[in-house]
């Protein structure tokens, strides 16, 4: 596992999420379950105070402490402390580094009950890591905050427009490497509608089977679909396939006979390892972000990009149009899906209402993490200056923010910005994640001034998820 620099406010929001991880068990292999969390303790000592834990075939009542590293109960001296002499279990995020995993005491020599959180974690760290520093909690403040009130606006927005070109190249990399790992001859167009599908299918997939999408898309190679001139039918059949849907599904109508019938001579053609369905998430989401719709979304962008010329269309948009907006929207909106996802959002229950594959805001998060990146990429890998320029130009003149971002609405009222451009959207997203969250105060132009005088800074523990 890649150590994120994790503090403990951090660890506790994972701590307090049960969906994070999954059957819990002590370094000594015993059972845990969690009765009562308790109370979070913002004073000193244990970090929750009437907590209640079944360890084995015991209930346990009394405190838990929580650690980033098995190091840090020796590191904090809790052993002669008094206050921590009631603790009944231990979370720490990580094993140690430079040493044993030994089990903490109290004065009473007692040995604390420790579990290894990063263990038993049910999805990825860097998920839980994205998820949580967009969705921060009350308590949520950045480190330089009230006293970056005496930087000027002017310097502020200045360091906004820097970081905006930053965030946007930063996206761009992302897709240039995946060009990088598909060929070394990203100069053909095949490479780069390749790249397109994955990203777009990725986008898809929203926060919670944004992972699945990925892994679905990077099953499919549009090289090979372009010698074999599959139909619509054809391509759903492969997606769903390829997504484990048509294993077992006790489903019969007239579409899914069809999907099976094609699949069951796709796969000998595709030897791809399906995925299983158990990967996909349905829980708590609206019916409109189910995974089923998005697939069947996603098999007719597939055919817009073999039999229609989908990226040379978004690359003329940005070069030529007046109104790049509402020409982005319109081509996605008239991708057509097929008529049975028209009224369907899953296999075999019809809706009751028209269903709308795609809506205008899963449209612009395509256009802000993947259509301007890779435009913006595609203009300076072909050196062309004249879409560069209009890329840019409408980056920092779209009216666009997205009123659902937290981390931005906190970042505008502790900085006291008003933004309205997607530029400084994106910028306060890039300034969050990679100078506030990972403490580089001191690379920052609003923090050189705000701690200037301050011979360290720890801003790690000040700011609060």
């Amino acid at each position: 596992m890649i150590k994120l620099s994790l503090n403990e406010n951090f660890v506790c929001r994972i701590w307090e999420n049960k969906s994070y991880y999954i059957k819990l068990l002590t370094t000594e292999k015993v059972p845990v379950e969690v009765i009562d969390y308790g109370i979070r303790n913002t004073d000193a000592g244990p970090d929750y105070k009437n907590a209640k834990v079944k360890i084995g075939n015991i209930l346990y009542s009394g405190s838990i402490e929580i650690h980033c590293s098995l190091n840090d109960w020796y590191m904090h001296h809790h052993t002669r402390d008094d206050k921590y002499n009631d603790v009944i279990l231990q979370v720490v995020f990580y094993r140690s580094i430079n040493r044993e995993d030994i089990l903490p005491l109290v004065k009473r020599a007692r040995h604390i009950p420790t579990v290894i959180l990063s263990d038993f974690l049910s999805i990825s760290i860097h998920s839980i890591w994205r998820d949580i520093i967009n969705n921060p909690s009350p308590n949520f403040r950045l480190p330089c905050y009230p006293k970056n009130s005496r930087v000027s606006h002017a310097l502020k927005i200045q360091w906004l427009n820097i970081l905006s070109v930053e965030r946007l190249r930063y996206r761009s990399e992302r897709i240039r490497n995946r060009l990088l790992e598909l060929s070394d001859q990203v100069s053909k167009k095949i490479f780069w509608e390749q790249v397109l599908f994955e990203f777009i299918c990725e986008a898809l997939g929203y926060s919670k089977n944004k992972d699945q999408f990925l892994k679905l898309s990077q099953k499919i190679e549009i090289v090979t679909l372009k010698q074999m001139a599959p139909g619509r039918l054809q391509l759903d059949s492969l997606l769903f396939g390829l997504g484990g849907f048509l294993k077992n599904i006790r489903y019969k109508d007239e579409y899914i006979v069809d999907l099976k019938d094609q699949w069951d001579n796709l796969k000998d053609i595709f030897k791809r390892e399906s995925m299983d369905k158990s990967e996909w998430n349905f829980f708590r989401l609206r019916p409109a972000n189910f995974p089923t719709l998005r697939i069947a979304y996603a098999s007719s962008i597939l055919y817009e990009i073999i039999y229609r010329d989908f990226f040379k269309k978004i690359i003329l948009t940005f070069e030529s149009s007046n109104e790049i907006d509402t020409d982005l929207i319109k081509l996605f909106k008239e991708t057509e899906v097929a008529i049975y996802w028209k009224n369907h959002y899953v296999f075999g229950k019809e809706s009751k209402s028209e269903v709308n594959a795609i809506g205008a805001e899963r449209i612009n998060n395509i256009v802000v993490n993947v259509l301007l990146p890779m435009v913006y990429l595609y203009s300076v890998y072909f050196e062309n200056m004249n879409l560069r320029n209009r890329i840019e130009f409408y980056y920092k003149k779209v009216n666009y923010k997205d009123a659902g971002n937290e981390i931005t609405r906190v970042m505008e009222k502790q900085l006291d910005l008003n933004i309205n451009f997607l530029a400084d959207e994106q910028a306060l997203i890039h300034l969050h994640n990679f100078f506030c969250v990972k403490g580089k105060c001191k690379e920052c132009d609003i923090g050189k001034i705000v701690f200037e005088k301050e011979r360290d800074v720890e801003p790690l523990k000040i700011i609060l998820y």
